[in-house]
Parts: structure tokens; sequence; C-alpha cells
């Protein structure tokens, strides 16, 4: 099967060659794919800006339209909390009933509305808290 390795010494030497070899190469590449500690500072400046920017950018969210959204947003994970409160409640008396309500609760179009409400809401809390924790 390897054949082909062994063939040519000029295959085996671009490969296996310990100073100029494709392993070697990779190795390398990999080894010096780390962050140095000034790196790692200014990146983390530069996320805590942009998270900054984004709650200056989202301060004047008190609009008749974003509180219509956030309430739109409520409303539906309350109603995802009943789907699946149903799914359970139901399966003792009517196993059909509850797989129709399991079947909404894991659809694709709901999962993906609750995860998008999740990340929306939930997103920029969870990165502020990392950072603040990872600066401790």
């Amino acid at each position: 099967m390897f054949n082909w390795l062994t063939k040519s010494t000029k295959t085996v030497d671009d490969i296996f060659d310990k100073d100029s070899g494709l392993l070697t190469k990779v190795g390398s590449w990999v080894g010096n794919y780390q962050f140095t500690d000034e790196e790692r500072a200014e990146m983390n400046s530069t996320t805590a800006k942009a998270v900054r920017d984004f709650v200056v950018a989202t301060l004047d969210e008190s609009t008749d339209r974003s509180k219509a959204r956030r309430e739109i947003a409520v409303f539906f994970i309350k109603f995802y909390a009943l789907l699946v409160f149903m799914a359970g409640i139901t399966y003792p008396v009517q196993p059909e009933w509850s797989k129709v309500w399991f079947d909404l609760s894991t659809s694709l179009s709901v999962g993906g509305l609750v995860a998008a409400i999740s990340v929306f809401f939930f997103g920029s809390y969870g990165a502020v808290r990392y950072q603040q924790n990872k600066a401790k």
C-alpha cells in the first residue's frame, strides 16, 4: 500500500527530512501557533472594546419596537416551555398527544427560533461574564 513512498528517495526526503521535510514544516507550524501574553492581552482588549461598543450601541433600546421585540421573545420562550411541559405531562395519559407536543417542541423552526432568541438575549451577557472571569 505504501510502495510509492519507498520507491523514490526524493519522496521520502520531501516528507521525512528532519530539517526541511513536510512533517517538520507542519510540526513547526503547529508548534509556533501559540499566543504570547501580549497577543492574548491585545485580543482581550479588542474583545472588551467590541463588547463595550455593543452595549453603548444598544443602550437606547427602549423604543416601542425594541420593547415589542422583547415581549415577543419572552412570550415565545414561555410557549416553548409550555410545549416541553405538555410533552412530559401528557405522556402517562395520552402518549400519542405527548408525541405531538414533543415533535412540535423539537421541530427545526421552533428550535431554531429558541436558539436565536437565546443567543441574542444571553450571548452578550455570557461574553462579558467570560471576560470578567478570565481576568480574575
